[in-house]
């Protein structure tokens, strides 16, 4: 594995150091990455409720584009993955570990887009480096208590992204944040489907497959 470039910066409150670390994290074989976006259709139905607006008759489900506006979409129009995901990840593998907190680990890093830093989402990309195009799927759901139904979402086969980990040296080291890493991919995951979910699926999860 190649020796990750850091760039350091003194923080003068802790006596620590600021670095950074990138990242090419990659699906594992057979772990399918599946997302659900809040569509904006389902928040002007909320919004319609909440304002106490009449309630429109329903129309016809057209698949298609249900599973389009389950994608996440930035600026440049690429199909991603809120960068959050990628921390509650790396934060909920802090329980396989004795000596780090859920709460100290929020503090002691920082998760951003390479390609697009300061963005919220991080584009998905094919094995080859190129943007992603998710195909759809359907799956049966539990609406509510007892109530089935079929959802439509974009499903990416082969995947991986490329993240920059900012971290406080003197909270969290290089072996233990790339430990971290390595438990979120395998036990935790991201996005539906992930194995921490009661679903269960094992959809989401990733491995480190270059430390760039």
């Amino acid at each position: 594995m190649p020796v990750a470039t850091k760039k350091k910066s003194m923080n003068a409150d802790t006596g620590g150091t600021i670095e950074k670390i990138e990242l090419l994290l990659r699906g594992k074989n057979g772990s399918p990455l599946v997302v659900h976006a809040f569509a904006d259709k389902a928040k002007q139905q909320i919004r319609d409720k909440q304002q106490k607006k009449a309630r429109q008759a329903k129309e016809l489900r057209d698949p298609g584009a249900e599973c389009l506006a389950a994608r996440y979409i930035n600026k440049n129009d690429d199909e991603c993955i809120p960068v959050a995901a990628f921390k509650k990840a790396i934060v909920s593998a802090a329980t396989a570990f004795d000596d780090i907190t859920k709460v100290g680990l929020r503090q002691a890093l920082f998760v951003d887009s390479v390609t697009n830093p300061g963005d919220w989402l991080v584009p998905i990309e094919d094995p080859n480096g190129k943007p992603a195009v998710g195909t759809m799927r359907e799956d049966a759901v539990t609406i509510g208590i007892n109530t089935r139904g079929l959802t439509y979402r974009p499903e990416y086969l082969e995947w991986q992204v490329r993240v920059t980990i900012e971290y406080h040296s003197r909270l969290i080291s290089k072996e233990q944040l790339l430990a971290l890493v390595t438990h979120a991919g395998w036990g935790v995951g991201v996005c539906e489907g992930r194995p921490e979910r009661s679903s269960a699926l094992g959809w989401g999860r990733f491995e480190i497959a270059e430390i760039l």
